[in-house]
């Protein structure tokens, strides 16, 4: 890994600059592995830096939106490289509590499960409750990944996972 590519993707991501963001990424599509630590070692910690640059009033929330936006471009199209041929018969529903935006980091776990075989059900972000529960009892998943970020979502991840157990408990009886 060069270290220098967080540096340059973290520029990319600030200007807006897709296709320098790209060019980086296509360094990293060798194997799973490499995509693995595309994510890990350079999308992260540059989205962690410029979560911390709108946190301190370094760039707008705007230009925070932009980094995110051109990130998730660069994951997408990674995403010939992230399907594995070999499949597996498990499947997995992830998204986005409701109310919560920031769906880079468990998009990026759906990819990663998508790399070891399984069907990852991405629902993305501000998935209503309701909504997550009905997707859950028609695709009936073997894993649920659920996202927040923010402390204040705390009440509504509670009552998501409630009403998911309690629909569970309902299939069993």
């Amino acid at each position: 890994m060069d270290k220098n590519d967080k540096e340059i993707f973290l520029d990319a991501l600030l200007k807006g600059d897709m296709r320098k963001g790209s060019a980086i990424a296509k360094k990293y599509v060798a194997s799973h592995d490499d995509i693995k630590n595309f994510y890990e070692h350079v999308i992260k910690p540059s989205l962690y830096k410029v979560g911390e640059m709108w946190e301190y009033n370094v760039i707008t929330v705007a230009a925070e939106h932009l980094a995110t936006a051109v990130s998730e471009s660069i994951m997408n199209e990674l995403y010939e490289y992230v399907i594995s041929e070999e499949r597996t018969p498990y499947k997995i529903v992830l998204g986005c509590i409701e109310n919560e935006q920031h769906q880079v980091g468990v998009k990026m776990i759906a990819d990663v499960f998508e790399m070891h075989g399984w069907d990852a059900l991405f629902l993305g972000a501000n998935t209503p409750t309701d909504d997550f529960i009905s997707y859950i009892h028609e695709t009936n998943p073997d894993l649920i990944g659920l996202s927040l970020s923010i402390y204040s979502h705390v009440p509504i991840f509670d009552k998501l996972v409630l009403k998911v157990i309690a629909v569970h408990l309902k299939q069993v009886e």
